[in-house]
């Protein structure tokens, strides 16, 4: 799959754009995710991606199943935003599409992982996001606090891939990133992996949200299974 650089403006990963030009348009009826958001009392796609972007991060149990974000009320940014483009899609909006990108992940961008990297004396580390596109912008919904830098200012590269694809997809570019980064620094790829999965874990434990996670799970719902196991 080719990889492309976006030349729109980049959205902050604190949160997502609440401008006009932020994906937004009614919920349909049309499958089982649109009628699982209004089961909720969603109507609209921006209700829906405001609440899971408020979701705790960490990964859901059930990862062959798009609407574990909202039954397990938690989501990585893989989850949360495969969930969210597959109903986009469900709707008829082809045009928001899932972007996989490989970034610099460092205190700058992810102040929680700077003891992990100061440990292991690196100043970054190669990660995998995931964050929609809309009308040339990124629109980030992950729901991680702010920090002194975005993830889009050490983007390495991007490509378009689809919510069913992204499991199996996201893992084998991410582990090949991650060794070829580590034979460069002379490190063992296991080792630098396991870093890396120290680094995701502090990011699990340090998001705590209030009511999100009952406002998300109001209705359990069917199961919408598209295939993979999550990373």
């Amino acid at each position: 799959m080719p990889n492309f650089t976006s030349s729109g403006r980049d959205v902050s990963a604190a949160g997502a754009d609440s401008s006009p030009q932020a994906p937004d348009f009614l919920i349909s009826e049309s499958g089982p995710l649109s009628r699982a958001a209004r089961s909720r009392g969603y109507r609209r796609f921006t209700e829906v991606a405001e609440v899971v972007r408020a979701l705790p991060y960490g990964r859901v149990q059930d990862s062959e199943d798009v609407l574990a974000v909202l039954k397990e009320g938690k989501g990585t940014c893989s989850s949360k935003h495969r969930f969210l483009v597959a109903l986009a899609h469900e709707c008829g909006h082809a045009e928001v599409q899932l972007v996989l990108a490989l970034y610099e992940m460092s205190e700058k961008n992810t102040p929680v992982v700077g003891n992990v990297l100061r440990m292991e004396q690196l100043s970054a580390i190669p990660e995998a996001h995931c964050y929609l596109t809309y009308e040339g912008r990124r629109f980030d919904f992950t729901g991680l606090a702010a920090a002194a830098a975005s993830p889009f200012e050490s983007l390495i590269e991007e490509r378009v891939v689809s919510p069913t694809d992204l499991p199996s997809t996201k893992l084998a570019y991410h582990r090949h990133a991650i060794e070829l980064w580590a034979r460069a620094h002379g490190m063992d790829p296991d080792r630098a992996w396991t870093i890396r999965e120290r680094c995701i874990t502090l990011l699990a434990s340090s998001t705590p949200h209030s009511d999100a996670r009952a406002s998300a799970a109001r209705s359990d719902g069917p199961s919408a299974r598209i295939g993979g196991r999550e990373r």
